[in-house]
């Protein structure tokens, strides 16, 4: 009986999960037939998915999408890598060293929660309006998250494997390559994750504000020309860059995960 049970919980998840996901598609479905009825009364304000989906071919065949999305990766890529290095390098040192960590920490939560459009005229003045004013933007919007999500790794190994270290006498820059840097990956793969997603935003809107080469330019085109199709196919584009970044992201988290106990 207690089996039995116990067993009932399982079968009502699993048709509960089948249900969740036929209601989902069915919620798209409507969604999507509702903008397509809406779309044909005012096509110029609204647009249709139709129209939407004809817009991405014309994107893919005849304006080169996949080098704007390119252009744009690459410079994600660049950014993200330099702000990689600096993060974990500053994150590295404020949670080795408690001196660090009161001199910089007020100032990383200070710099972390100003809106990074505050910083806007002051990059451009700085780096002026072509690449290096993307990949500095990039830096600006993810550096902090991985400084912090650093530190808390460095923290807790330490907590984790202090006695561990000591025992085997590691020390120096033995306790850093040894110790340190491996417990502290699945926390530098969490800080890539959320920060993936702010370099993102950072290079669409960089391109948008400069008029550089990528996708971001695609929607300032879009909005100069009231190009409403063209709006909405360039939003599409964005989230799929978005979920290829999430799914990277992810799925380093978890390679950079499996070898910790379960209860660390």
């Amino acid at each position: 009986m207690t089996l039995l049970r116990a067993a009932i919980p399982r079968v009502r998840l699993g048709g509960d999960t089948a249900t969740i996901r036929l209601m989902q598609v069915a919620g798209l479905i409507a969604f999507l037939l509702v903008w397509q009825i809406a779309g044909a009364a005012s096509p110029a304000f609204y647009s249709q998915p139709t129209r939407v989906v004809a817009d991405l071919i014309e994107l893919l065949v005849e304006d080169d999408l996949l080098g704007l999305v390119w252009d744009s990766a690459y410079t994600l890529i660049i950014g993200v890598i330099i702000a990689l290095v600096a993060g974990v390098t500053i994150g590295m040192l404020m949670g080795r060293y408690h001196t660090v960590q009161v001199m910089l920490e007020p100032y990383m939560a200070a710099y972390y929660s100003v809106p990074r459009v505050a910083f806007v005229p002051l990059m451009i003045i700085w780096f002026g309006i072509d690449e290096t004013f993307i990949i500095a933007s990039v830096v600006a919007a993810t550096t902090a998250l991985l400084i912090f999500a650093t530190a808390a790794g460095v923290r807790e190994t330490i907590v984790s494997y202090r006695e561990v270290a000591a025992s085997f006498r590691i020390s120096g820059w033995q306790m850093f390559t040894k110790v340190l840097i491996p417990g502290s990956l699945p926390f530098i793969a969490t800080g890539m994750r959320l920060g993936s997603q702010r370099a993102l935003v950072a290079v669409i809107v960089a391109e948008f504000l400069i008029g550089l080469q990528g996708v971001g330019l695609l929607l300032r085109e879009a909005r100069i020309t009231l190009a409403t199709d063209r709006m909405f196919a360039t939003a599409i584009v964005a989230m799929f860059m978005g979920i290829a970044l999430v799914l990277l992201t992810s799925l380093a988290e978890r390679r950079f995960s499996n070898w910790r106990p379960e209860s660390f």
